[in-house]
């Protein structure tokens, strides 16, 4: 999730244009840039040299790697964040309809993992199917995974841990890990989706 100050607009930055930001400037984005800003292009990246990649290209592509990297550890350090806050409620009972630490459902308890998280989710299981995202592979940890049980379609929710494991609100345990490949919860489930990338 970009913070405000990655996102947010310079106010009364100087304009430039393209022309006047030198090449060693335009080859050294700062830290947390928006790729567009300096994917303007220059004339190095007009006419390159044909024998040999510029040093302008070779920088950006150097920033375009570092740059996804640093998507990607945002993301398993959310997903960290994400089953270590999980984790906290074992145990507290299931109530349906709860949405606290006094007693949770399935669908309120991964709504409140994530909220902690600042991603408001849906309330229901079926709505939270419909707006994770599907992927391709096994789950990650903090992927939903979903389950068909009293009723046609998704009816549960819980969080992976990674592998097979995952944690819920389950009715008869309250908030509990379990294992995909369980006799219960293997025939039953539906496959998972995501929610943080």
């Amino acid at each position: 999730m970009a913070s405000a100050s990655e996102s947010a607009p310079l106010v009364n930055a100087p304009a430039a244009t393209a022309a006047s930001i030198a090449a060693s400037d335009a080859a050294a984005p700062t830290a947390g840039a928006d790729l567009a800003m300096w994917n303007a292009s220059t004339k190095e990246d007009v006419a390159p040299a044909a024998s040999a990649p510029s040093t302008l290209h070779v920088g950006k592509l150097f920033h375009v790697q570092k740059f996804a990297s640093n998507i990607a550890s945002r993301g398993a350090s959310m997903a960290s964040a994400l089953t270590r806050n999980a984790m906290r409620f074992l145990g507290v009972p299931y109530s349906f309809g709860g949405t606290s630490a006094y007693g949770f459902d399935c669908s309120g308890y991964v709504q409140h993992v994530f909220a902690m998280m600042g991603k408001h989710l849906p309330r229901t299981a079926d709505a939270q199917y419909a707006v994770a995202h599907r992927f391709s592979g096994p789950p990650k940890a903090g992927d939903l995974v979903f389950f068909q049980t009293y009723t046609a379609g998704v009816s549960h929710v819980g969080i992976s841990l990674g592998g097979d494991r995952f944690v819920s609100a389950s009715s008869s345990h309250g908030v509990t890990v379990s294992s995909l490949k369980d006799s219960y919860w293997g025939p039953r489930y539906l496959g998972a989706k995501r929610v943080v990338e």
